[in-house]
């Protein structure tokens, strides 16, 4: 058995019975920071006045979210990153990265010009882009217990039908194809 190996081994054993996950040794925790942007976003169609605190929404790393916070497992979520199985921690960035992207693209778009407090997108359109931002906070939180991928963490979700688009089969999207679900 060598170091990783041994060092996932003790990993698991600590988070049996925590916050994370004794397989992934990710912690769904972390889906809470961007929880917290999708409401706001959510909520702007019937509340404009809060386009200023989902504008100062900012990305923050997983392991620092853990360092800024108070819950109680934080100290083993940080460290037991580092020995997340890249069959789960990959995809998983790759789907945190995303998410990202979506929100701040999202913020970007919603930018009211000239300083007024009108959203520069219809609400069907808002409500659409918060769907692909819920899709991937799902497709985390299923990586995050342990699934890769090959399963569908979809089928039971109440969000807007996407079809095929990239935000449902795993692809890296960018505007084009984010501008595609308008079409």
């Amino acid at each position: 058995m060598n170091d990783t190996e041994s060092q996932y081994a003790i990993y698991r054993t600590l988070a049996e019975g925590t916050n994370v996950n004794s397989e992934t040794l990710l912690a769904t925790d972390y889906l809470n920071h961007f929880n917290e942007a999708l409401m706001l976003a959510e909520l702007l169609g019937d509340m404009p006045d809060m386009l200023d605190d989902f504008a100062s929404w900012k990305p923050k790393a997983y392991q620092d979210h853990f360092r800024d916070s108070g819950i109680a497992d934080r100290k083993l979520a940080v460290d037991a990153y580092d020995f997340s199985p890249p069959q789960y921690k990959l995809p998983f960035e790759a789907t945190v990265d995303q998410l990202t992207l979506e929100i701040t693209d999202l913020q970007d778009g919603l930018t009211p010009e000239g300083g007024n407090s009108d959203i520069n997108i219809s609400a069907e359109e808002l409500s659409i882009k918060c769907g692909v931002v819920r899709l991937l906070i799902d497709r985390a939180g299923g990586i995050i217990n342990g699934q890769t991928g090959s399963e569908d963490i979809y089928e039971t979700q109440s969000t807007p039908d996407l079809g095929d688009s990239p935000a449902v089969t795993g692809e890296t999207i960018d505007q084009g194809d984010i501008d595609a679900l308008f079409d």
